[in-house]
């Protein structure tokens, strides 16, 4: 892109600025009395800011120059601002900055306090001291130039991108873009059904159509923003409503974790009865066993001790205690006669469909109801659709 500037002469008039170091000391209104500008019309095409980097910056510091800043001008012609000059004269008068040999030693002539500092354009070399350095000649040049970008009108003319430097000046209506007048002969041609116009007249044609445009643009955007609001409250309604869910599957899950708690504890209570029950009957025949077993042991020693004393009365009368006792039925034992024995097992018949049943307990469906306060619907009917979470 670059800037057309229309400007009011192309010369100064008044008397021409002397480039001596006789006037160095001009003032400000005389630096700028010089610039002005005749009443004959021209205009010119140009890059603006390679124009400001080219002519009106410090070449060292690349600060643009102004009037509180103005360019003082070396003995070469070539010219920085008053900072950086300064900046050039302080580490000249540092040792080790100081030049060759060569050139080291000054005149006779020259002031005290002298050195010699370089032009970081063109390298020449010269002696100057504190007080030259800040009686430089203004570049009257630079000033009259900044007095010019100032005073001119500015406007942006866009470039075609395919001719260089080719301005857009016409307006092709079947491509709707803007072209340059090498476009209209190459690209855009009348002959081949593009209809080329002057771009002024394409902007007082469709400016209309485009503020129309912008109109409903800025329309459909506010209405985008409530949609984007309404969206919104929606959103948070549905981290609402999760907050809800949440909370409904955690009390019918601890409603379930209950039930299942006391079903547990009420088999747990079922072994604890059913095991003991049966312990303690084994437990009885046991007890009943030992007793016999003892009676036994007790009258085989009776009949014993009597029969190592001759005691043939008793012997006999033991004897006779034992046939009777022996003649009783025998105590039999399931456990042992029979090697069977009572055990127990968990019944879990209903365990696969119970667990088919959990798996499908309880679902998530979504509904569709009302966002807008303004609707109203007549019941209180909602569709569902399934949104089932296995």
């Amino acid at each position: 892109m670059a800037k057309a500037s229309q400007f009011e002469a192309d010369a100064f008039v008044g008397t021409k600025p002397d480039m001596a170091p006789s006037q160095a000391n001009l003032t400000l209104s005389e630096d700028i009395r010089g610039s002005n500008l005749s009443l004959s019309k021209r205009s010119m095409v140009f890059d603006e800011d390679r124009f400001e980097d080219r002519f009106l910056k410090c070449s060292v510091c690349k600060d643009r120059f102004s009037y509180g800043s103005l360019p003082r001008m070396l003995p070469c012609h070539h010219s920085f601002c008053q900072v950086c000059i300064t900046h050039l004269y302080e580490l000249a008068k540092e040792p080790h900055n100081a030049f060759p040999a060569s050139i080291r030693t000054l005149p006779h002539s020259a002031p005290v306090g002298s050195v010699y500092i370089g032009c970081p354009v063109c390298k020449s070399n010269f002696i100057v001291t504190e007080q030259s350095i800040k009686k430089l000649p203004t570049d009257h040049r630079i000033v009259q130039l900044m007095d010019f970008v100032h005073h001119t009108d500015h406007y942006t003319v866009t470039l075609c991108s395919k001719h260089n430097l080719q301005p857009l000046n016409f307006f092709c209506e079947l491509c709707i873009r803007p072209v340059c007048r090498d476009c209209t002969v190459l690209d855009h041609k009348e002959t081949d059904g593009h209809i080329v116009m002057d771009l002024e007249d394409a902007m007082a044609k469709y400016t209309p159509i485009l503020d129309i445009s912008i109109i409903e643009m800025e329309a459909e955007s506010m209405c985008l923003e409530e949609k984007i609001v309404a969206l919104e409250s929606v959103i948070n309604n549905i981290e609402k409503v999760k907050v809800d869910l949440l909370s409904q599957v955690r009390l019918c899950m601890s409603k379930l974790r209950d039930l299942l708690t006391e079903r547990e504890k009420s088999l747990i209570a079922r072994v604890h009865q059913e095991t003991g029950m049966e312990r303690g009957k084994l437990v009885e025949k046991s007890q009943h066993l030992n007793d016999r077993r003892k009676a036994l042991m007790e009258k085989a020693n009776k009949l014993r001790k009597a029969k190592e004393n001759s005691l043939v009365e008793e012997m006999f009368r033991i004897h006779k205690e034992i046939r009777e006792c022996r003649a009783e039925p025998r105590m039999r034992v399931r456990e042992v006669d029979d090697g069977l024995m009572t055990t127990f097992l968990l019944n879990t018949r209903d365990e696969a469909m119970m667990a088919s049943r959990i798996n499908n307990f309880c679902d998530i469906t979504s509904k569709v109801e009302t966002t807008s306060s303004r609707i109203k619907p007549k019941g209180k009917t909602s569709l569902y659709r399934s949104a089932s979470f296995r």
